[in-house]
Parts: C-alpha cells; structure tokens; sequence
C-alpha cells in the first residue's frame, strides 16, 4: 500500500514537556497553550507544503529520529517522545484539513515504526483507508 510520507524536522516536545509548560505560571496552562498551538501549526504548514490530499480516515505510521545525547541533549524516553508528536502531529493534520478530526471514525490506528539517534525529525506516513 503506497502512504502520504510527511517529514517534519527537528525535535518535537515530548508528553513531559506539555506536562511541564501546563504546570509553569501557577499551572494556569499559559505554556501549554503556546507550545501545542506552535507545534500544531507547524506540522499543518509542513502537511499542506507537502500536498497530502484530504481523506476520511487513515492509517499512520510514525518513525522518530532522536538527538545523539551529548553534554547539551538530554536523552528522552521514546514513550514520551512518541506522546507528545502523535499529539500534534494528529491536531496539524485537522488544521491542515487532511483529516477531518482525530477521533477513533478517522484514525484507523498507527504504529511506532522505529527509533534511532541522528538528526532529529519524525517522518509520518499516512495510509488512505477511504
């Protein structure tokens, strides 16, 4: 089955980073707010440059590709990492239009493909399952 492949470059929050940004001013969820609507915006600015095609519902597949730790990067729990881009990355494609909502009726289901060391970025691709 051929997908959409979308590349989105760098390295996306994690879950522990949204925790953290809702907890900071008082825990009013100000960094929240701020962190998930850059992300989301990005991502749907990448999905419609790439010019996926709008579909009912789909298949993804996620493949991540971490910073090497060094004194600077901190290594992250690919649990976390994998939390906190399937949230944006699913919310950019509603903005994007190329899915109408991430319910359960337009995400068929996905998979972490893979993780690795390198230049960081999450490559999706998405499978039409119109």
């Amino acid at each position: 089955m051929t997908g959409y492949v979308l590349h989105i470059p760098g390295r996306l929050p994690t879950w522990n980073d949204f925790i953290a940004a809702a907890k900071g001013q008082g825990g009013r969820g100000y960094g929240y707010a701020k962190l998930k609507r850059d992300w989301t915006n990005t991502v749907a600015l990448l999905a419609k440059s790439a010019r996926i095609p709008r579909m009912q519902r789909a298949r993804f597949r996620f493949e991540y590709v971490e910073a090497r730790p060094s004194k600077t990067v901190r290594e992250r729990d690919p649990d976390n990492v994998a939390a906190g881009a399937r949230k944006v990355i699913f919310d950019g494609l509603v903005i994007a239009k190329i899915i109408p909502d991430d319910k359960l009726a337009n995400i068929a289901g996905w998979e972490d493909r893979s993780f690795s060391l390198g230049h960081p970025r999450v490559t999706v691709t998405i499978y039409p399952e119109d």
